[in-house]
């Protein structure tokens, strides 16, 4: 039994003191995020990335040749694929649809956008999106605005999509 408490308590203490501070996350009031590591943690991932990756591969790396299209890369064989857009608007007046699209396009213009007849509305639909998933920060961005966002499956374009 004495064996045991001085086994537990030698535990103990060497857990105890094992926690060391190594890292820090400080939140600053305009939502950036910094932090900081401990000089042996970059030494260490230094350390793994030299010993995993060949000089050859390297050179490869550092030269950063532009991808060539193969035939795994969909937008290499096709300028549209399925893919998703975010519908901000609809209605059955045609000049309500172009004048709500000339007033995102305004404020917007880092967004494609397009009126789309969808019998029998017109649907104001922006940006291009691989996935849902892809579109959900802008969507989240759009509904300060537009309260009626949200993605709908559409043919996009390949080279903008996100």
């Amino acid at each position: 039994m004495k064996n045991f408490i001085t086994f537990f308590v030698m535990l103990f203490s060497t857990i105890l003191f094992a926690q060391e501070k190594i890292d820090t996350v400080v939140i600053n009031n305009n939502g950036t995020l910094k932090i900081e590591l401990d000089q042996r943690i970059n030494q260490v991932i230094t350390a793994k990335e030299d010993a995993s990756c060949p000089v050859a591969v390297k050179k490869v790396v550092e030269k950063k040749e532009s991808p060539k299209a193969t035939a795994a890369d969909p937008c290499a064989t096709q300028t549209q694929i399925n893919g998703y857009k975010i519908q901000i608007y609809y209605s059955k007046n045609r000049a309500d649809a172009q004048k709500v699209k000339n007033e995102f396009d305004n404020a917007n213009p880092h967004l494609s956008s397009q009126v789309a007849y969808f019998a029998p509305d017109y649907r104001v639909l922006v940006g291009d999106y691989f996935t849902k998933g892809s579109a959900s920060s802008d969507i989240r961005k759009l509904k300060s605005k537009y309260n009626s966002s949200f993605a709908i499956p559409y043919k996009v374009l390949c080279r903008r999509a996100k």
